[in-house]
């Protein structure tokens, strides 16, 4: 939440960096000298920036002081920001609320969100929703986004009052109309969840991609969890990956989970699932095993490697998969992959064939001849699937 009023501060540099491009450093050091204000700010902010000149909190907060005591308005905003932060002084948010006031009350939208945080969240001040509310709808007025953004998360949250969703996602949709990409993945969740209008999976997922563009972690997982509960397995995958990429946890263990690399390997080509198959089935996934020995012994996705085919069967076997058994008694029995051994290819159709795997069954008929017992319902495998 921190980001906003860092945002509202950069807005004010960006202004003033515009004003003074044209300014070298020798004719604002000589502006400064003589207390122009415009010059004491431009600077102050440069050496908060490091831009230009060493970065130095202390000399930052000084400059930007004697520009705010002048009356410079984006200066007012950044030495509140400063106060607030403890940049370059210990955090005194009770002076930068002051600071902040005095700025807002002229118009300046960057302070009216900045004030309306400290009111939001009781920092210099007692905590005041309402009050915090009225002022990010004046910056909001304003055009700034992160007035309507910050609206939007009071009036979700009912802060102070009865959550007003409707609300909440006008204000979320005005944001997100300004490419204000925490707004356009807020009111993605409220359309997933039904809480506002229009809601439904394309709506949801068309915010989410539009704020997983723009590099927001959290949308690019949102957009890759409802990809793949939709089977588009790859877009999913890409977001995920650029997610994990931004150190998202939830992307990381999404993409480490075992029951989600099975899914991916159902759903993407056979070479790309051959190794979410690997991944799943070396976390003990049985039927990523089972599918990984499949894919052996047949060649899908992969040359064909009946020894490490049987491999996996023997793991899933042994979680009591009935198919794997079954295949890994057929290897056996016909010495595929490994040396022959029909015993022990009989005891695990045995095996497979009381956990109710019919092929089983009907080849142990063949072998036995009539009167092949019923399921084995003292068999340890009993109820196993």
């Amino acid at each position: 939440m921190l980001t906003r009023t860092v945002a509202a501060v950069l807005i004010a540099a960006a202004s003033l960096t515009a004003a003074a491009q044209d300014a070298s450093l020798d004719e604002l050091l000589a502006r400064a000298s003589k207390r122009d204000a415009e010059a004491e700010y431009a600077l102050g902010m440069m050496a908060y920036e490091g831009r230009g000149v060493p970065r130095d909190p202390g000399q930052a907060l000084r400059l930007v002081e004697r520009a705010a005591k002048h009356g410079q308005l984006e200066a007012l905003n950044a030495l509140g920001f400063f106060l607030q932060h403890g940049i370059g002084t210990a955090a005194d948010p009770a002076r930068a609320r002051e600071w902040y006031e005095t700025a807002a009350a002229r118009g300046h939208a960057g302070a009216q969100v900045n004030l309306g945080w400290l009111y939001e969240h009781g920092l210099g001040t007692e905590r005041a929703p309402a009050i915090a509310l009225e002022w990010y709808r004046k910056a909001a007025a304003q055009g700034l986004a992160e007035g309507d953004f910050n609206a939007a998360s009071l009036l979700e949250a009912g802060a102070g009052a009865p959550p007003d969703l409707a609300g909440a996602a006008a204000a979320y949709a005005r944001a997100a109309q300004k490419n204000f990409a925490p707004a356009s993945h807020r009111l993605g969740r409220l359309l997933e969840q039904g809480q506002a209008p229009g809601g439904e999976y394309g709506s949801a997922l068309a915010r989410y991609q539009a704020a997983a563009r723009a590099g927001l972690p959290e949308a690019q997982f949102d957009a890759a969890r409802l990809l793949l509960a939709a089977g588009d397995a790859q877009d999913a995958l890409d977001w995920l990956q650029k997610a994990a990429q931004r150190n998202y946890p939830p992307a990381q263990a999404l993409l480490d989970d075992p029951e989600t690399q099975y899914r991916m390997a159902s759903l993407l080509d056979k070479s790309s699932a051959v190794a979410w198959l690997r991944k799943a089935a070396a976390q003990g996934h049985v039927k990523a095993q089972l599918a990984l020995g499949i894919a052996l012994e047949e060649g899908r996705g992969t040359a064909p490697d009946p020894a490490a085919a049987a491999s996996w069967y023997e793991k899933a076997g042994g979680a009591g998969d009935a198919d794997a058994l079954y295949r890994l008694a057929l290897l056996l029995d016909e010495g595929t992959g490994v040396a022959r051994d029909t015993v022990r290819a009989r005891d695990l159709l045995a095996r497979a064939a009381a956990l109710g795997h019919e092929a089983a069954r009907e080849r142990m008929a063949r072998l036995l001849g009539p009167g092949l017992p019923q399921q084995d319902t003292g068999s340890p495998f009993k109820g196993l699937r």
